[in-house]
């Protein structure tokens, strides 16, 4: 029998109003095809700080084990600019950034959760970089030129994080369904 979790740690979000009101003044913008464009659930925003895959449960629970030794306080973001990857002459994944302040608090935090799971033999090669994905392109790719000149240094709300979670990923026909394991709160 296999034990192993699809699994990923990230920062929770509350304003997911704010951001579900975004995706339906993007798409009514855009006008894209809800066949080729997909908005990510409202359930599902999050922060991703690392993605761990395929996990075996005892790396989990030593994994949870560390998280649970993490402080920090909540943390006030602002929403603001609307970026893509791989570029924005090709999008596959459109996303919403933070201002400067929380983006740094954001990194900070993150690189307090990777210094902690370094210690169970977790290494994150790649920096992180605050971004929730709002759209994932489901065929071919975007060009975003008119969404980013509209949308360009416009401020879309403010959130504050007060959780970090290690999340299971279940992938499903009509996309991933995620389910805390363990949640760390601000203090």
């Amino acid at each position: 029998m296999n034990n192993n979790i699809r699994a990923f740690i990230a920062l929770d979000v509350s304003a997911k109003g704010t951001l579900e009101q975004l995706q339906h003044d993007i798409s009514t913008f855009s006008r894209w095809d809800p066949l080729l464009v997909k908005p990510v659930k409202k359930e599902n925003f999050h922060f991703t700080i690392i993605f761990l895959g395929e996990t075996d449960q005892a790396y989990i629970d030593s994994i949870r084990t560390r998280l649970s030794e993490l402080l920090f306080e909540p943390i006030e973001i602002i929403y603001k600019t609307i970026g893509a990857f791989p570029s924005t002459n090709v999008a596959r994944i459109i996303w919403i950034g933070i201002e400067e302040e929380g983006r740094r608090k954001l990194v900070d935090l993150a690189n307090m959760v990777l210094s902690k799971i370094a210690h169970v033999g977790v290494i994150c090669t790649k920096p992180f970089v605050p971004h929730l994905t709002l759209f994932r392109v489901k065929t071919g790719y975007l060009k975003m030129e008119s969404i980013l000149s509209r949308y360009e240094d416009k401020a879309f709300g403010s959130d504050v994080v007060r959780k970090i979670c290690l999340k299971q990923s279940i992938l499903t026909y009509s996309g991933p369904v995620y389910s805390d394991i363990f949640t760390v709160y601000a203090k």
